[in-house]
């Protein structure tokens, strides 16, 4: 049996994709004893019989998975996949679909080596590929592990709280006041006379000479 589950199918697959071949059924039976299964991020490696074998594939970036995982919590039906406690299809066809990394890889995606078989095509590079299914089957997290996210994504950093700034004693101390200089007389109505007529009628008259007369009243004696 290559495995019951989804991932575990997909994984069986993509390392022995003819199940009926001479190879695939010696990989069966050499998986009952293989030895030293080590799971490692991007990596798997067994002793089969007199062979070293490892099954190795680049790990799903950290980028894309924490997006990933942050979308699916969302989903109750994604929550144990992304937790690595079920084998969810969803979250294969979400990675596969949307992001184009699919959680198992394919198999032009597979590093495949066996020191009796350079090109991995042997049956013991096939015995790992079962056996690793079985482990996927006793425990889905294997698989996140080996594909580099079994780590939860991380929170995303809070807000420092304010610190606020020290304040000198002196700092509200004031300074001696600068000699004001002399005022520069100006004539009466200076302003008036810069900015020229208003174009708007008083009693027949433009503003701007009423006001002047006005301001000439209030600098001084009316002039005749």
């Amino acid at each position: 049996m290559t495995g019951r589950g989804p991932w575990a199918r997909l994984f069986a697959t993509a390392v022995v994709p003819d199940e009926s071949s001479s190879v695939a059924e010696q990989g069966r039976r050499l998986a009952e004893r293989i030895e030293d299964l080590t799971v490692e991020a991007g990596r798997l490696s067994a002793t089969v019989g007199e062979c070293e074998v490892s099954i190795s594939a680049q790990p799903v970036p950290p980028r894309i998975w924490t997006a990933i995982a942050r979308s699916a919590r969302t989903n109750a039906q994604l929550v144990a996949a992304i937790e690595g406690r079920a084998q969810s299809v969803h979250l294969e066809h979400l990675m596969t679909l949307d992001w184009e990394r699919p959680l198992v890889p394919r198999k032009r995606e597979l590093a495949r080596t066996c020191t009796c078989d350079r090109g991995g095509t042997c049956e013991h590079v096939a015995a790992l590929g079962y056996a690793f299914a079985r482990e996927i089957d006793r425990d889905p997290s294997a698989l996140l592990r080996w594909r580099g996210v079994d780590v939860a994504e991380e929170a995303e950093p809070e807000d420092a709280p304010a610190v606020p700034a020290a304040v000198p004693e002196d700092a509200w101390e004031v300074g001696a006041l600068p000699v004001p200089r002399a005022l520069r007389p100006l004539p009466v109505a200076a302003v008036l006379k810069r900015l020229g007529s208003s174009d708007l009628k008083v009693g027949g008259r433009d503003l701007n000479d009423v006001l002047q007369r006005a301001y000439a009243a209030f600098a001084g004696p009316p002039t005749t």
